[in-house]
């Protein structure tokens, strides 16, 4: 048998003649005319999957195709910054509250009822779900009965108190000013004793923060004006029970004494 022949078309040559190919149909290699550089590899080794992408497809989504779907993570429209954060290492831990500063360790004083707590300056009475504070027995604050709740109040208002406390450059004269003022008011001499409450009065303020101040004096021994030295009268027997008229003075133990008197009194020169 002889071999196949193809007969191609006129293509407009000068020649006449046509040309005979001799090929196996079967064996054919050659690409077509509009086949691109690897067309002759898609004829012997079969076309490759389709890589086509949608019109709309991401520049990963050829990516997808071959090795599937990825974790969608596709953010709703009012999402904020850190949305995507979320959706990969899921739901922020909520906020714990800001503990308190550390201080001294509460210390019991009396079980009660109510029972008696001593944190640091203040004093804490709790009773049932609430808790009271005082400094130099005098109300400061309150909070709910649980260990941070109180932890924070006491924080609070031991920095309120220490905020608003006068240095003893300016508590000094302030107290010096106060007592005489009260002498004349009363018609007594200097150094005479006169009534704390009354230079209390005298002085204005909160009761707590007098006391406060008064024994910061103490604690930095700051007790002279003028070249007079601070004498505080303690208030004792019935006296003590009296509570408008005694002022409780804190000292640096924890504990203190109920004072009645005030009076400036000529320091003493030493030879």
């Amino acid at each position: 048998m002889s071999p196949a022949s193809t007969k191609l078309p006129r293509t407009g040559a000068s020649s006449s003649t046509p040309r005979l190919l001799t090929r196996d149909p079967q064996s054919s290699s050659r690409p077509p005319r509009t086949a691109g550089p690897d067309a002759a590899q898609r004829v012997t080794s079969g076309p490759p999957p389709s890589t086509k992408l949608p019109r709309t497809a991401a520049p990963d989504a050829a990516q997808r195709l071959t090795s599937g779907p990825l974790p969608s993570t596709k953010l709703p429209r009012s999402a904020g910054p850190d949305a995507a954060q979320r959706i990969t290492l899921g739901p922020p831990r909520a906020r714990s509250p800001r503990p308190p500063a550390a201080g001294p360790a509460p210390r019991l004083i009396t079980p009660g009822p109510p029972a008696e707590w001593r944190y640091g300056e203040l004093t804490v009475l709790i009773g049932g779900a609430r808790a009271e504070l005082r400094y130099a027995r005098e109300p400061v604050g309150s909070s709910a009965a649980d260990r941070e709740a109180i932890a924070v109040a006491v924080e609070r208002a031991r920095d309120r108190l220490a905020a608003r406390s006068r240095p003893p450059d300016d508590f000094l004269p302030a107290l010096a000013a106060a007592y005489a003022a009260v002498l004349r008011r009363r018609g007594a001499r200097p150094g005479d004793r006169v009534p704390l409450v009354e230079l209390r009065d005298e002085l204005g303020g909160t009761r707590a923060q007098f006391a406060w101040d008064v024994a910061r004096l103490r604690r930095e021994r700051r007790l002279v004006v003028e070249g007079r030295r601070i004498d505080l009268g303690v208030a004792a027997g019935h006296a003590a029970g009296r509570r408008s008229q005694v002022v409780w003075i804190e000292n640096d133990g924890g504990g203190g004494s109920f004072f009645q008197t005030f009076r400036l009194i000529a320091q003493e020169v030493r030879s």
